[in-house]
């Protein structure tokens, strides 16, 4: 191995062992107190770990003790994602029944009664879905202190595994990660309902590693940017999905509610597959729309033009 190379990969080495003294750091603080802040950065480091170790677990002997101690560590990042899971959803309702408050409210013209009652309905549903959070705010804390030992061990396993084991240079990620979009883009042939959130999660790995790259990779940056943009439209429509599920549950104390969300969800939806096919045309080229791999399951072409799926259904609601 050449010295550059060397220095390269003791580099490379170096800042994965800085992030995962942040990992544990952050675990430190969720398992004290897990507001929304310390949930979403410990969930966004914990993916980002997992996506760049099981990378680098691809350039080692699967019997190594570096592999293996990789192995170990994915496995309790597993169930901690699961633990943080439910506290990072509600989290995320929360915030959207707010901006959806407040642009009922907030408009200066004229509420229909409708309107009001729905935002009533509003009130209630975060109510509960505030008091779901704080229990499983007790129950995540619960957890990662039963856990705490295998979790900190797991990460020390991996640091030490680290600073015995110089990865190569990382040359060509750019290319490696556009191979990576592709294969997984193989696998959807249409897009629904059932599988755009599956798509969702199978591109994180790609997003985050271009996010590790991107200050020394101008592709890895616009291939990061991209990867944001397309998770963010889908994530957009798959949470406003869960929380009209949700807000069915007491249809009958808000009908109009329930109606406002599924009107919604259906712009952020068509907003969605917009955005999956611009984007994935752009980065694999126009063949792929050619080839109809992104036809939309029914026939349906979704528009051209973004328009937030808020924005658009208030619109058609005080119409």
């Amino acid at each position: 191995m050449n010295s550059r190379k060397r220095a390269d990969g003791v580099m490379a080495s170096k800042s994965m062992r800085d992030r995962v003294a942040a990992w544990r750091r952050l675990l430190e603080r969720c398992g004290i107190k897990a507001t929304r802040k310390r949930v979403h950065a410990l969930r966004v480091v914990t993916l980002r770990l997992q996506a760049e170790l099981e990378r680098d677990r691809t350039d080692l002997p699967d019997a190594s003790r570096q592999a293996q101690a990789i192995l170990r560590f994915s496995k309790q990042a597993e169930k901690l994602r699961r633990a943080l899971s439910p506290v990072r959803e509600f989290d995320v309702w929360i915030g959207k029944l707010r901006g959806l408050s407040a642009s009922l409210t907030e408009t200066g013209d004229y509420v229909p009664r409708s309107m009001q009652e729905t935002v009533r309905g509003i009130d209630r549903l975060e109510e509960r879905i505030k008091k779901k959070r704080n229990d499983a705010e007790i129950k995540l804390v619960a957890q990662i202190g039963k856990r705490h030992s295998q979790f900190v061990r797991a990460s020390e396993d991996v640091d030490e595994a680290l600073s015995e084991y110089v990865f190569g240079e990382e040359a060509g990620i750019a290319g490696d990660l556009v191979e990576r979009f592709r294969a997984v883009k193989a696998d959807f042939s249409t897009f629904n309902e059932k599988n755009l959130h599956e798509f969702r999660k199978r591109i994180k790995t790609v997003r985050y590693l271009a996010e590790i790259h991107a200050s020394t990779d101008r592709a890895c940056a616009q291939i990061a940017t991209q990867m944001k943009k397309m998770q963010s439209a889908i994530g957009e429509w798959h949470d406003w999905q869960e929380l009209g599920l949700e807000a069915r549950k007491h249809r009958s104390k808000g009908k109009g509610l329930a109606e406002l969300l599924d009107t919604v969800t259906a712009e952020a939806f068509e907003n969605a597959l917009s955005t999956v096919q611009m984007i994935s045309a752009s980065i694999l080229g126009e063949d792929a729309l050619n080839a109809g791999s992104l036809q939309v399951e029914g026939g349906k072409q979704p528009a051209r033009e973004d328009q937030p799926a808020l924005g658009a259904a208030l619109d058609r609601q005080l119409a």
